[in-house]
C-alpha cells in the first residue's frame, strides 16, 4: 500500500533520510528502530505528507486520509477541558464539526472495543498516560483509518501501560489493520513485529523472527539498539 523508491531529505543542507527504499503493506506489523535524530519521525511525517517529497519517492494506493496518526505529543491546552468522546469524535473529520449520530455511535463502539468506554465523559488531561495513549489510538481509528502511524506510542509511560499498548496494537493488526510504530525496546518488537527497520539516515529492513539474529548483530542486542544498551 505504501511504496518507497530512492527517498532522499535534508535539513538545513543536513542529510536526514538517504536513499531510503521501503515496501509497505497491511499484512506487516512494521517496527522503527534507531538511534535520536536518524530521520525516524521525519520518515512518518513524509509517508502521512506532513512534510513535502521534495524527490517524489513516495507512493501510495490509499488515501492519506486512510492512514491515521497518533503522535508522541499532543499539542492540547492543559486548560482546555476536553473529555475523551469529544477528542475521539474529532477522528471523524466533518466540516464545521456538524457529527451525526452515526458518528457518535462509531466512538462509542471503538472506545468499548479498546475497552475505555469507561473514561468516555473524563477529562482528557486527568488521564493517565497509557490511557491517555489508547484514547490517541481511539480518534484515529474513529477515522476508518487501514494503517496506524504510530511515534514512540509507549515513551514515557510505565512497562503495564507499555505490555497493554502492544497487546492492542497486535490485536488491531490481527484484524486486518496496518501498523508502523516507532519504538526504542527492540525486545518488545521482536515479541509483536513481523518486520523491524532500523533507520540511521539509511534504512535496512530485516523480516521477523526468520532476520531477528541477523539484526541483533548488525545493531545490538535482544533487548536494545546498539548505543542504548544497559543490559
Amino acid at each position: 500500500m505504501i511504496q518507497i523508491n530512492g527517498l532522499n531529505f535534508t535539513y538545513a543542507n543536513q542529510t536526514v533520510l538517504s536513499n531510503i527504499s521501503l515496501q509497505y503493506d497491511c499484512s506487516q506489523f512494521l517496527g522503527i528502530i534507531g538511534n535520536n535524530g536518524g530521520g525516524k519521525s521525519t520518515l512518518l511525517k513524509l509517508i502521512l505528507g506532513l512534510l513535502d517529497d521534495p524527490s517524489d519517492a513516495i507512493s501510495r494506493d490509499l488515501p492519506i486520509s486512510k492512514i491515521g496518526y497518533v503522535p508522541q505529543h499532543i499539542a492540547n491546552n492543559p486548560h482546555f477541558p476536553i473529555c475523551v468522546f469529544d477528542l475521539v469524535l474529532m477522528g471523524r473529520t466533518r466540516p464545521f464539526g456538524f457529527y451525526t449520530s452515526q458518528d457518535k455511535k462509531q466512538v462509542l463502539k471503538i472506545l468499548e472495543e479498546l475497552h475505555i468506554a469507561h473514561l468516555a465523559h473524563k477529562n482528557f488531561n486527568s488521564l493517565s498516560g497509557g490511557q491517555k495513549q489508547k484514547t490517541l489510538i481511539a480518534r484515529a481509528l474513529c477515522a476508518d483509518s487501514q494503517i496506524l502511524i504510530l511515534d514512540e506510542p509507549t515513551a514515557h509511560i510505565d512497562t503495564h501501560s507499555t505490555l497493554e499498548i502492544f497487546s492492542l496494537l497486535s490485536k488491531l493488526h490481527s484484524q486486518g489493520k496496518g501498523i508502523i510504530t516507532v519504538c526504542h525496546d527492540l525486545e518488545l518488537l521482536l515479541s509483536h513485529a513481523t518486520h523491524i527497520a532500523h533507520l540511521q539516515t539509511t534504512l535496512t529492513c530485516f523480516a521477523i523472527p526468520k532476520q531477528e539474529q541477523e539484526l541483533i548483530r548488525a545493531f545490538g542486542c535482544k533487548h536494545h539498539i546498539k548505543g542504548n544498551c544497559d543490559a
